[in-house]
Parts: C-alpha cells; structure tokens; sequence
C-alpha cells in the first residue's frame, strides 16, 4: 500500500453506560468508553494499518493517560496530543430496546478542547508531508472557539493541498454557542473533497431509493461546493431499536454505486456506526484508488460489523471486514 498520512482533528470524550440495557437512574453501575467522532475514525484508520495522527487535547490526570494508550493501542500517533490540566468532555448514553428509543446527556461544556485558541496548534508541522485531513461537523459545534479553529485547519489543508473529507454529523443538542450549523457549516464545506450526502427524503422501509435520486442529492452537494468530487450516503432503514437495514452509497459525479444491503438483526451498539463507515470509506480511497465499487463494499461491510461491537470503536480488522464482503451472511444483494 502507498504510504499516506491522515491527521484527525477532535474531540476526546469518556463515554458513560448504564450496564444491560438498563435507564438512567435504575443502574448504579456504568461501563466507561472513550470516544468521539474524530477519535473513532482515527482508531478504525489506524486499525486497518493506515499511517494517521489526531490533533487534540488530555488531561494530564491518569484518565487523561488512559485516553492517551487508547490512541496508541490502535496505532493512532500521538505526537500532536497536547496535555494540559482542563477537563475531559464526557457523555452518557441509554441504549435504545426494542420499540425505546436511546438517549444522550453532554457534559462537555468548558472542556479542554472546547476552550482551545486558534493557534494551538503548529498546522505547519502537523500536515509536513501529511495527505489526508479528516474532521466532522461535532467539532464546529463544540464551541466558537472550536469553529475557528476547525476553519484555520481546514484552511492550512487546503493550502497545502492535501484531501479533506468531512463527515456533517449534526447534532442539535451542542449547536449551543450563538451560531446554527446552517451559519458556520456552509463555510467549512466550500475546500472540502469528499463529504457525507443528505439521503433522500424517503420511509425506506416502504420504497426503495432509486440511483437517480442518489445523484440527485449527491450532484446538487457537488453544485454547492465545486471541490467535492466524492459524495457518501449511509442508507438505514429502521424496523425497531435491534433491527436495522444498512446500505451505502457513493456517488463520484457520474456513477451511483452501491453496496450489499445488510439485515443487522441484533444490534449490540449502533454509537459510532457513521464513523465506522468514514472510516471505512476513507479508508477504501487509499487501498482500493480507482474502484469506487470496493470502497463503498468495504465501508458499509466495516459500519455493519460495528453494530455488534460494545463501545464507540469499531475493533474490525480489514481481513474481518474483507471476509464480510465476500461471504453472503444473511445479506441481501441491493444493486
């Protein structure tokens, strides 16, 4: 494989889960994961044996020390991890059941990362001989100064001409700072290369999606921010809490292209799902350059295998992912 590298910029957080199943306020005990978006993608990518790096920052405490082996036990490089002594942003989770839906608690206002100055970081350094810069649209939504500082590296990328793919990853309860994603995102998008689409407004559970309302939606992102030449769709259909249907799509500007369509019957967590399909997409640009086909197979194979795995990581190898693609296991042939 051609040597790349792929720097991620971030947030790390602790994730909180009431243990089997069980809401708020009937556990006393919680399992604790790291995570975040940026932080799931840069596991998977490194994982998968990609050279990647992420921009971010710890606590100097020992839980700030935990996060930190967490990067390097998936072979994320932590040479631009600043410690310092602010907090770590942290979340809590209820998994959905059934017919019950799941809930989310932040508790990362003032955090470390929310708090940083634009100039933090040496982006100089960071991108020397760099490729690939990665970034969601939940960093911008953090804070103010978390916004700018997504928009100077977003710059510096493209200055220096690496790839930039984002992934939108709205989340209505952090835009909580003064500004909309509507105001801020437009901005960030205009010198991204590849980026996550708006699916079409359809019950897919009821019609399918054609390929022309995929180029559709893809080509109308493509209009709006002439850099993009790659545009992905995460397909889910949704039968109840543990039983999903899971398509992806990419769409390069001339061709639809779609994956298997896969019946993911006893979902065991579906946090970090979309970030386990960027992942895998990234990650089909660099190993399968020039055939859109097994790139779009890889990355939802990856994301499907993610939804029987406890925590916001996806802990898939690419030989898992790949023996996943060419056997059938129970999945249903959508093209």
């Amino acid at each position: 494989m051609k040597e790349h590298k792929i720097i991620t910029l971030g947030e790390v957080l602790m994730r909180l889960s009431p243990i089997r199943n069980k809401r708020f306020g009937q556990s006393n005990e919680y399992e604790s994961f790291f995570g975040g978006a940026e932080l799931n993608v840069a596991a998977s990518l490194g994982n998968f044996g990609l050279n990647v790096s992420m921009a971010t920052v710890l606590p100097s405490h020992e839980i700030g020390k935990e996060a930190l082996n967490y990067l390097k036990r998936y072979d994320v490089n932590t040479t631009h991890v600043i410690r310092n002594n602010d907090r770590l942003g942290i979340y809590f989770t209820e998994a959905a059941s059934m017919q019950r839906g799941g809930k989310v608690i932040y508790d990362r206002a003032f955090s470390g990362f929310s708090q940083l100055a634009i100039d933090t970081f040496d982006w100089d350094d960071i991108f020397q001989d760099a490729t690939w810069f990665h970034w969601s649209g939940i960093t911008p939504a953090v804070s103010k100064n978390a916004a700018l500082l997504t928009k100077v590296a977003i710059e510096k990328a493209y200055e220096k001409g690496l790839s930039i793919s984002m992934d939108y990853n709205y989340r209505s309860k952090l835009w909580q700072w003064g500004k909309s994603h509507e105001e801020v995102m437009p901005e960030l998008m205009e010198k991204c290369h590849v980026m996550s689409g708006i699916h079409p407004d359809v019950d897919l559970l009821k019609e399918e999606v054609s390929d022309l309302d995929f180029a559709l939606s893809g080509q109308d992102m493509m209009n709006k921010y002439p850099h993009c030449k790659v545009v992905v769709f995460s397909s889910r259909g949704v039968i109840s809490a543990n039983h999903h249907t899971w398509q992806g799509v990419l769409y390069d500007g001339k061709k639809v292209y779609r994956s298997k369509q896969y019946q993911l019957t006893h979902i065991v967590d579906r946090i970090g799902g979309g970030d386990a399909f960027m992942a895998g997409v990234i990650y089909g640009l660099h190993e399968y350059e020039g055939n859109l086909q097994s790139c779009i197979d890889f990355a939802t194979a990856a994301s499907a295998l993610k939804h029987g795995i406890d925590g916001d990581f996806n802990a898939i190898t690419k030989e898992e992912v790949v023996q996943m693609i060419t056997s059938d296991n129970g999945s249903k042939v959508e093209r």
